[in-house]
């Protein structure tokens, strides 16, 4: 191999390892299914976690197709970098966003999901989507 090729192979090999940092440095995502429809779509609690603090809350109705989906992204509190984490969904948008998403929980004929659009006021935004879960079979 001469000079040229090796340098050019030591040139491809930082830049993967530098793109393999940034990823591993990226947002962790983290996705839940909360409930499913009588006509197959899903809901999930879709949360991410950013490398320096701070999160961020985003409910996800996925129909049977993969571009068939409806994000709605309720907190976001990502850090800036230092301790500072400012919430920038606010709660009038938070509120807006959840009667959306019943809407589309709605047209989607999802049953035993309640949004609780007070808790758009709470800095955690902790209890905006509750899922019922369906009552176990009695054992004989």
């Amino acid at each position: 191999m001469g000079a040229r090729a090796t340098a050019l192979l030591v040139q491809a090999v930082v830049i993967g390892c530098g793109a393999a940092a940034a990823f591993a440095m990226g947002i962790r995502e983290s996705k839940t299914e909360l409930a499913r429809s009588t006509e197959g779509a899903t809901l999930y609690e879709v949360r991410g976690d950013g490398p320096e603090g701070g999160g961020s809350i985003t409910y996800r109705v996925q129909g049977r197709a993969g571009r068939d989906r409806v994000d709605f992204l309720v907190s976001s509190d990502f850090s800036p970098g230092g301790p500072r984490r400012p919430q920038t969904v606010s709660g009038e948008v938070c509120r807006q966003r959840l009667a959306a998403l019943g809407a589309e929980l709605a047209k989607r004929k999802f049953a035993g999901v309640s949004l609780h659009p007070e808790a758009c006021g709470t800095r955690a935004r902790a209890g905006l989507v509750i899922v019922e879960k369906p009552a176990s079979a009695a054992k004989p």
